[in-house]
């Protein structure tokens, strides 16, 4: 099974046409980018999908501080790391290290990081490794808001919403929603999102610095992932 997904997602074999239509039919379901509804942070979001009992792998873990926010939003969870950096201790450092199946995984701030050759493959190996009707939270730059990505020169590819559910779409997973993160002061907030909200419409910039998407494998009959909206 492994091999086979591998083989369909090849670079060679991986369609960008087929990306194209996705792409569209992403846009024509979620809408523009200013259409997303806004979550805090996108911790919040995998929290909101985690439930008790669950096995979760965390890929770029970094210090491993999801893990208390996962445990607090349910009980007995089984978090596992991966992460390349030496400076901390993890389960993993490769992706073809990891077994499965898992209940969940969260890659917040990765997938920009790869070239975008790699990503198709990528994906496909986190579709492996969660059971049917296991769910995926994945965060990158928005790139509507260009400093965010422009920033870091460990960024290799942006990637705009619509572009980040069509390739997920092309690994067999099912888009559940896509949202904005933007979490400020109150005053900013009320200037940004209220005062000014208009003005960043019309000039097709955006303040929120990131997206994040849930997806899930489909199953017969799954437990739908639920997306925290900020207020």
């Amino acid at each position: 099974m492994q091999h086979q997904t591998h083989a369909r997602l090849s670079p060679c074999a991986f369609s960008w046409s087929g990306q194209y239509q996705r792409r569209r039919a992403a846009q024509a379901r979620f809408g523009r980018i200013f259409d997303l509804p806004i979550a805090k942070r996108a911790r919040d979001v995998a929290a909101a999908c985690v439930a008790d009992g669950d096995r979760v792998l965390e890929v770029g873990a970094a210090d491993r501080g999801l893990a208390r926010y996962l445990r607090r939003a349910a009980a007995g969870v089984l978090y596992e790391s991966l992460d390349i950096d030496p400076h901390h201790e993890h389960d993993y450092r490769s992706l073809s290290e990891p077994t499965g199946p898992y209940d969940g995984i969260v890659a917040l701030e990765v997938i920009e990081h790869l070239d975008l050759a790699e990503i198709p493959l990528w994906l496909a190996r986190l579709a492996e490794l969660l059971r049917p009707g296991g769910w995926l939270v994945l965060s990158t730059p928005n790139t509507y808001y260009p400093p965010d990505f422009l920033r870091d020169v460990t960024h290799r590819t942006p990637l705009c919403y619509d572009e980040l559910a069509g390739l997920i779409t092309a690994v067999g997973l099912e888009v559940v929603c896509i949202q904005r993160v933007y979490n400020d002061p109150l005053h900013r907030k009320l200037l940004r999102r209220y005062a000014f909200g208009w003005l960043f419409r019309l000039i097709g910039i955006d303040y929120a610095r990131q997206i994040v998407l849930v997806a899930r494998l489909p199953a017969a009959t799954p437990a739908q992932p639920q997306c925290q909206q900020a207020a």
